[in-house]
């Protein structure tokens, strides 16, 4: 089982319960490769984690990390963990939205995060509720009446009309002048929608003939970290045997990727933290599979961030339904605390939903 988009759970898993899905644990060792030698930071890494969980101010993360009581080693690892998992330069995220996204537990779902939605895909097909292969291209509405223009893949137009409308779609789908049209336009969102931004994600699938970085000094070792490598952060497969290893660039790592050989990049970061030579780590492969996630016209990133000195209100207003007609869903319009998760994505859903209900 691969997962090319999301795999992680973070956080109180609130929705994912209903599905009843098994999680496994990832609270193995974190390993570095800090002045040529990869070394345990597991302790410094969960510093690093409270430290940022207790930051405050309207200040970006950047000016965060140049006054933090911080030493070198947590400061380097803290710059890499923020660009990685906020897919943006540490100068663009406000620290304000770093800290709420900290204290949370990192999970996998066992069996795929697919079974997350199978089941609600399942009644929703039963139902023939579920259209796939369909590209909306506009949305015409006024109060009480929408109507969608889309088109099949054989490019066929067709024309969906009811009395609501529930928005999923990506903020960086909603912002781009050649996504989705509404017509009036959303001038309510306007705004808000200028102080978001969704980061860019590069991941690299390595399958090997074996799970060679398996050795007595590495067996619990759950993450593995390369700072300034083009692929700095990797993982484990699932189950640990599993010889496959899973990289990932966020924010300026995954730009710089665009300008180079991807999997050259990824070989030589594996090389990199292992002691290998290039040679030697693709002599072993067996399968590759990359993904940049900001090429997917769909998705158009990873997930949203806010920018430094957004608006108090910001989330409320990216989340404010449109004349009791268009409703807003999705992790960017998450008002508890869970953006850029699945399962904050699905509270979303489940909210405005109950939203548009209440309206009929």
């Amino acid at each position: 089982m691969v997962e090319l988009g999301a795999e992680f759970v973070h956080g109180p898993r609130v929705e994912l319960k209903r599905a009843k899905l098994k999680l496994e644990e990832m609270d193995g060792r974190q390993m570095a490769l800090l002045d040529g030698r990869l070394r345990d930071v597991t302790g410094q890494f969960r510093s690093v984690i409270r430290k940022l969980a207790g930051a405050r101010g309207a200040g970006t993360a950047q000016s965060w990390l140049a006054t933090a009581n911080l030493d070198d080693v947590e400061r380097e690892l803290a710059r890499s963990y923020i660009e990685g998992f906020f897919a943006a330069p540490a100068a663009f995220v406000g620290i304000e939205g770093v800290a709420n996204d900290q204290g949370m537990r990192t999970r996998r779902v066992v069996g795929g995060y697919d079974r997350a939605l199978r089941g609600h895909a399942d009644a929703l097909r039963a139902a023939g509720a579920l259209r796939l292969c369909l590209t909306v291209e506009r949305v015409r509405w006024r109060k009480g009446h929408v109507a969608v223009q889309a088109r099949t893949v054989s490019g066929a137009a067709e024309e969906i009309e009811a009395r609501r409308l529930l928005v999923t779609l990506p903020v960086s789908v909603l912002a781009a002048s050649d996504g989705v049209g509404f017509d009036p336009p959303l001038r309510g969102k306007r705004e808000a929608l200028s102080w978001v931004r969704t980061g860019g994600v590069v991941k690299a699938l390595l399958r090997f003939r074996e799970p060679f970085w398996l050795t007595r000094a590495l067996r619990k070792a759950d993450f593995f970290h390369a700072p300034g490598a083009p692929l700095p952060t990797w993982w484990r497969g699932s189950p640990r045997e599993v010889p496959l290893l899973t990289g990932w660039a966020g924010g300026p790592a995954a730009e710089r990727l665009k300008e180079g050989d991807r999997l050259a990049g990824a070989l030589d970061s594996v090389a990199r933290i292992f002691g290998r030579t290039r040679h030697e780590i693709e002599s072993l492969v067996e399968g590759v599979r990359m993904v940049d996630w900001s090429e997917d016209p769909f998705a158009r990133g990873a997930y949203a961030y806010e920018l430094a000195g957004s608006p108090p209100d910001l989330l409320p207003r990216l989340a404010a339904p449109e004349e009791e007609t268009l409703f807003f869903a999705g992790e960017a319009t998450s008002l508890t605390g869970r953006g850029g998760t699945v399962d904050g994505a699905l509270e979303t859903g489940l909210r405005a939903a109950k939203q548009l209900l209440q309206t009929l």
